[in-house]
């Protein structure tokens, strides 16, 4: 008894530390938020903010957040930076919550599930000056607190996924209508904020419709699903008539590795070293995922086993297409803005792979901290020797994501002090 109620307590404890932390981040956010707005495009505090505001101002703007910053202008000046500040803070907090309901979601014990959450928020790309001597640039990341637009869209964009998997997961038995209307307005809600989050989204659900076709879902809902998306092309004609427009001189060509060579010395080895823990998770899980999908095809009956991790490394892989082929011509040929969609499905990477680590770690240390749906017997030798390997691939795993969330605390330490985040 004695021993439950020390453990209640230090619970209670954790839990109460945890949501300080969390106020504490989020005044940070705030006050970051209020001095980038302070301060022009380069110099201290630089970010992406001061020019967006502008733009918004001058009544310019392909964004949703142009209106909302137009709209927040009408309140007195240091009332609509505040106001802006709290907006940007609350989508970088909101993302954080969501990042915790998606752990808790896969059943991952709760403290675990705070600590892979704050994990997930800073993780940034495994930093090795020799490669590139800058943190961010030239790297990709998909923790950002620069950039408003992708600040936004990264929170829609998480509950898009999440509505996205409940729904995919449960039409071979029901579909709500209302749940496919809230998906099509939540899709062209995250496409009005930056487009990019759709142009990786929809093709890679495209294929999953089609694969869940195959595997025996209903035509009909199929078909109601993939009607979502309508809305959304609206919104995508509306921006590429401000962006591309007769008389804007903007246009988007086919020009191979253009964008990973904009601002990388050796984009092979930093695009690599992004997504290094995602990386180390994938080829560690890869071969039991495809085998349990292609079971998943031969048997037609329980649907994708893997569907997350499906969808991730899918949405990645549409990602990378259009990062490496694609560019823009004309006054933001600079601004690289295939990358902001690619970046974002890092951050669904580090997500999905935290929660693949969880599982194997849980199946070789036979503890329960996450979801074991494919936790095996390790009770003969050779699956003994496998474990002694999966423990140092477990180990190794866990020294790369801490070693990449360092780099991201570190950056946002540095870049809360009012470095620019070009920094070394």
């Amino acid at each position: 008894m004695k021993n439950d109620n020390t453990k209640k307590i230090s619970e209670k404890i954790f839990l109460i530390v945890s949501a300080l932390c969390f106020a504490f981040y989020s005044f940070t956010l705030v006050r970051l938020h209020i001095r980038q707005i302070g301060y022009p495009e380069t110099g201290l505090y630089e970010s992406d903010l001061y020019a967006h505001i502008q733009m918004a101002l001058n009544g310019w703007g392909y964004s949703l957040m142009a209106i909302v910053i137009r709209l927040l202008s009408k309140l007195p000046e240091f009332a609509f930076t505040f106001a802006v500040a709290s907006l940007l803070c609350f989508f970088e907090a909101g993302a954080a919550a969501l990042t915790f309901l998606i752990l808790k979601q896969y059943k991952t014990e709760t403290k675990l599930a705070i600590v892979f959450t704050a994990c997930a928020t800073f993780a940034m790309p495994f930093y090795i000056r020799a490669i590139q001597p800058y943190r961010y640039i030239g790297y990709q990341s998909g923790t950002i607190w620069h950039n408003s637009t992708y600040i936004a869209m990264k929170f829609f964009a998480i509950i898009v996924i999440m509505l996205f998997l409940l729904i995919s997961e449960n039409y071979r038995e029901r579909l709500s209508a209302g749940s496919v209307i809230a998906f099509a307005v939540l899709l062209s809600l995250t496409t009005a904020v930056k487009t990019n989050f759709v142009l990786i989204f929809a093709p890679a659900a495209l294929l999953f419709l089609i694969a869940d076709a195959i595997l025996g879902a209903p035509l009909k809902r199929i078909f109601f699903c993939a009607l979502t998306v309508i809305p959304s092309i609206a919104v995508i004609l509306f921006q590429k008539f401000v962006l591309f427009g007769e008389g804007t001189g903007n246009k988007i060509i086919i020009d191979p590795l253009y964008g990973v060579y904009l601002r990388a010395e050796k984009p092979y080895f930093t695009m690599i070293l992004s997504a290094a823990f995602p990386i180390a998770v994938f080829l560690y899980n890869i071969i039991p995922v495809l085998k349990d999908t292609v079971k998943d095809f031969r048997e037609k009956k329980r649907g994708l086993t893997h569907r997350f991790f499906l969808l991730s490394w899918t949405m990645w892989f549409v990602g990378f297409v259009q990062l490496i082929l694609l560019r823009e011509v004309g006054e933001r040929q600079l601004d690289d803005n295939f990358a902001w969609g690619y970046d974002f499905c890092l951050f669904v990477l580090f997500v999905v792979s935290i929660i693949y680590f969880a599982r194997n770690a849980s199946s070789l240390l036979n503890i329960g901290i996450c979801d074991m749906s494919d936790k095996t017997d390790i009770s003969d030798n050779k699956k003994v020797k496998f474990k002694g390997a999966g423990i140092a691939y477990s180990i190794a795993a866990l020294a790369i994501l801490l070693y990449q969330v360092y780099c991201g605390v570190f950056f946002y330490v540095r870049l809360s002090q009012g470095l620019s985040f070009f920094m070394q």
